[in-house]
């Protein structure tokens, strides 16, 4: 189950959705950091520090901005398709199985499957060893399901002043959402990057956790469960210079965090690490070290020979 195949497989049931809100919120940048990540360049344990922020081209305003609000409710229909899909996937691979003998046709029955205590389902890696994840996806899928059928059986909605507000009637009692532009954009990154993830187009590490967290807390209104509670994460590269002494380049990880937390105060900040030996002020040898994969330690003594996995050219 979930193999490579079953992962292809969910991929083409929503490729067009996916391509669709990359391209209204680049919700794929903000996951995978995307080229203009920030970077940072500093010398070990010197206070100097040379940064290069991203150049970021905001939304404007007039026609621009009322083209993207025209969107909010494609987007939010967009949205939950890909929920759905999601849910439609794990029960296809518990068909496979023969945990269930066949897949629903209508929502509330998929919702009553994945919500039984009497079926037996088994779910993605992902969501075995993230628990947390199928929770608040399945909570945003059989939430959301009242929502979902007024936009498209009723065109019942409203964007006033940049926000989708949707009302809905259920057993004569009264519901309804609106999202802002921020929290539209929260449900359209937790749902893509869970999609990614599921794909295989991402990997799950600190970065894709802490800025899931981060999304849910921003639409608790819409699974209605805890909160996390979780900071705002960004993800920077660091270039550090390390200049030799007697035959080792000792990498000052905790230095490299303190003047992090001096440049960004107000933020969790995450960084891929990138060490240059310098040999006579030049650059001799160099490694490239992933956010999740920096080794512990408040100073790392690198030689040519060691951590050879993460070497690359200069």
């Amino acid at each position: 189950m979930y193999d490579q195949i079953a992962q292809n497989q969910l991929k083409e049931k929503f490729d067009y959705e996916l391509w669709l809100l990359d391209f209204l919120s680049e919700t794929q940048k903000i996951y995978e950091g995307g080229p203009n990540i920030s970077t940072i360049t500093l010398i070990n344990r010197k206070s100097s520090t040379h940064a290069t922020m991203p150049f970021t081209e905001e939304i404007g305003s007039g026609a621009a901005m009322k083209i993207m609000d025209t969107m909010m409710p494609l987007t939010f229909i967009a949205s939950y398709k890909i929920l759905d899909m999601i849910i439609e996937w794990i029960l296809e691979e518990n068909t496979k199985s023969g945990n269930i003998q066949s897949i629903p046709r209508y929502f509330n029955e998929k919702i009553k499957i994945i919500s039984s205590t009497s079926v037996q389902l088994d779910y993605p890696p992902l969501f075995q060893s993230t628990p947390y994840i199928k929770d608040y996806l399945s909570a945003l899928y059989s939430k959301l399901l009242k929502f979902r059928h007024e936009i498209i059986h009723k065109n019942n909605f409203k964007v006033p002043n940049g926000k989708l507000i949707i009302e809905t009637t259920e057993k004569s009692k009264l519901y309804s959402i609106d999202l802002d532009r921020g929290e539209l954009g929260a449900f359209v990154r937790t749902v893509v990057a869970i999609a990614n993830l599921l794909t295989g187009v991402l990997l799950f590490g600190k970065q894709e956790d802490y800025l899931l967290k981060y999304h849910l807390d921003r639409i608790k209104k819409l699974h209605g469960l805890s909160e996390f509670r979780q900071v705002k994460t960004i993800l920077i590269n660091v270039i550090l210079k390390v200049p030799e002494e007697k035959s080792i380049f000792p990498a000052d990880i905790k230095f490299v965090r303190e003047r992090i937390s001096q440049i960004y105060p107000n933020v969790k900040t995450l960084f891929n690490l990138k060490v240059m030996g310098l040999i006579n002020n030049k650059p001799s040898v160099c490694w490239d070290f992933p956010v999740d994969f920096i080794p512990k330690g408040e100073v790392l003594e690198l030689r040519s020979n060691n951590y050879k996995k993460y070497l690359v050219p200069l």
